[in-house]
């Protein structure tokens, strides 16, 4: 019986995937020489981590965004964790004519606004470290069908411990 196949430095596990799909909207500061208005912004991403039920566990994540002002689909990285009061995000994707952009968020959830605060993500756009604008996410499907549609087991590789 062969054993499991490795790559070297890494050890294949099973991993929890979680395929986000949110849409809303992105606003700049145009006093910086950014585009106006708010404009739609969709973020699609596949999160895994091979910690499958570890609250606090940093799930890796890559896809891409959409920017209305823009027209065009961009990659995107960066880090989705999940806690009990929220999952919180950082995602990293470079514009044209903007350079690099660190978007920072986080959930909270409340019970008093139950649904709204499960789906709806309100972020911070950085540049250098500089804020230079807002923006929000929401989860569109309906809640119920978020474990069906959303998380997926996969084998990948993982760093060793």
């Amino acid at each position: 019986m062969k054993g499991p196949k490795t790559v070297v430095g890494d050890v294949m596990s099973l991993q929890l995937v979680l395929k986000e799909n949110m849409s809303g909207w992105i606003a700049f500061n145009p006093d910086l020489g950014l585009p106006a208005g708010r404009h739609s912004f969709v973020l699609s991403v596949d999160a895994a981590t091979p910690e499958l039920f570890r609250f606090g566990a940093i799930r890796h994540c890559s896809g891409c965004v959409e920017l209305g002002a823009f027209h065009e689909s961009v990659p995107v990285r960066g880090e989705l964790v999940l806690q009990p009061t929220g999952p919180s995000y950082e995602l990293y994707f470079t514009l044209e004519g903007i350079g690099e952009l660190h978007v920072s968020g986080r959930k909270t959830y409340d019970v008093r606004r139950l649904i709204t605060s499960m789906t709806t993500l309100p972020l911070v756009v950085y540049r250098n470290g500089q804020i230079i604008g807002e923006a929000e996410l929401v989860y569109r499907d309906a809640i119920l069908t978020f474990p069906v549609k959303s998380l997926r087991l996969r084998f990948g590789s993982g760093s060793r411990k």
